[in-house]
């Protein structure tokens, strides 16, 4: 049955309308505990950060931000997907420092998750803060390694080397251990 339900939800090339239409899914799954139950390894926190998403990229930030801080509040401890969306949604919204000070609270998560690093990252990097990405895929890179996180930790130094490139900043370890990895 659950299955049924995701498979009507995977839009490919969605419109405003059915990314709303998913959002609003999503979020009656993560909040009417009444009429839907979660399964083993679903946290309320991913799905509304998911309906959060989707309010972003339909156009509705103001809902997708609602929804990002409910996604923030409802997060376990060392659940830190929802602060990369809520960043995401600020970084959209043009408010840097809000971003800048979620950013802050997810370090620990930052610095345990490369996934969580990446998309903080990229959200910064996005925006043209060119600075407080290289700072996160640093912090990200310092807790990772190759042989664990695997294509985390070379996405990580190559976002972080294509920042750096782009601050006109001189080659240091990471960015010789990238171009050795790349041949560049």
């Amino acid at each position: 049955m659950l299955d049924e339900l995701l498979s009507g939800l995977v839009l490919t090339g969605a419109t405003p309308d059915q990314l709303r239409e998913r959002a609003e899914t999503l979020y009656s799954w993560a909040t009417d505990a009444g009429r839907f139950e979660l399964g083993p390894g679903v946290s309320r926190a991913a799905v509304l950060s998911s309906a959060a998403e989707d309010y972003m990229v339909a156009g509705d930030t103001d809902r997708g931000l609602e929804v990002a801080l409910e996604a923030k509040a409802a997060a376990g401890p060392g659940e830190y997907e929802p602060h990369a969306t809520l960043i995401a949604i600020y970084v959209e919204r043009g408010d840097v420092a809000a971003a800048r000070a979620v950013a802050e609270e997810a370090r620990s998560g930052v610095a345990s998750d490369p996934i969580v690093a990446d998309l903080i990252g990229d959200s910064f990097e996005l925006a043209g803060e060119f600075a407080q990405a290289e700072r996160i895929y640093s912090i990200g890179l310092r807790g990772a390694s190759r042989d664990a996180d695997g294509i985390w930790y070379e996405r990580l130094l190559r976002d972080r080397h294509r920042v750096r490139r782009d601050q006109n900043k001189p080659l240091d370890g990471f960015d010789e251990e990238f171009e050795a990895f790349t041949g560049e």
